[in-house]
């Protein structure tokens, strides 16, 4: 994902301000593409899980991108990263089969918060930083509660690995799950008749 800067397409050191204490995630978001593709056709081998090594890999560069933050930024909520970075290192010793996290169309899909509807001390639960503080915030509410709004750049890896609310810990991706099991149920059921009638066919043809 691009940084403010870029997509806005402005400089944060042109409005006086530090650019948001945020490491680099571009070796995280490489590994993600790695072990959740788009879609489960562009892996090498059709049906294969991804690789344990690779999905372990993938949570501790998010703990460590976690704890470059907690370090660099006076802001963050000491606790709260406490919480994150142990849980990310415990999935990291024993890494999950399949990756449960929100898809990428989930995140498009979230409620955008407009900067004028949050208070004027509002901050980022994730790193800290005030909201107003950004030139060009990009604030998103999870659906879980109406009080919880991260900037998308914090929350988002977080959401793409866990699919859970880093404050609550409400299970977000649960649905995307039976949604798209829903999906697949429908699709099986519409191609079943056809198996049928062909079966019949073939039977008394």
């Amino acid at each position: 994902m691009t940084s403010y800067e870029t997509e806005h397409a402005t400089d944060a050191k042109d409005h006086g301000q530090e650019a948001p204490r945020r490491p680099d995630l571009s070796s995280f978001f490489s590994l993600m593409s790695e072990i959740t593709p788009d879609s489960p056709e562009e892996r090498t081998r059709e049906g294969a899980v991804p690789v344990p090594g690779d999905v372990s890999a993938a949570f501790r560069s998010l703990a460590d991108a976690f704890r470059v933050m907690q370090r660099d930024n006076d802001n963050a909520d000491t606790d709260l990263m406490d919480e994150m970075i142990e849980t990310l290192m415990a999935s990291a010793e024993r890494p999950p089969t399949e990756v449960k996290g929100v898809d990428e169309e989930y995140i498009a899909a979230l409620e955008r918060v407009n900067i004028k509807k949050v208070k004027k001390d509002a901050d980022c639960p994730i790193c800290g930083n005030a909201f107003v503080e950004d030139p060009h915030p990009l604030l998103v509410r999870l659906p879980c509660h109406p009080s919880h709004i991260f900037d998308l750049e914090c929350v988002r890896p977080w959401l793409l690995l866990n699919g859970t609310c880093p404050l609550d810990r409400v299970d977000l991706a649960k649905r995307v799950r039976e949604r798209k099991q829903k999906q697949l149920e429908e699709i099986r059921k519409k191609a079943a008749p056809e198996d049928d009638e062909e079966e019949w066919d073939g039977l008394y043809g």
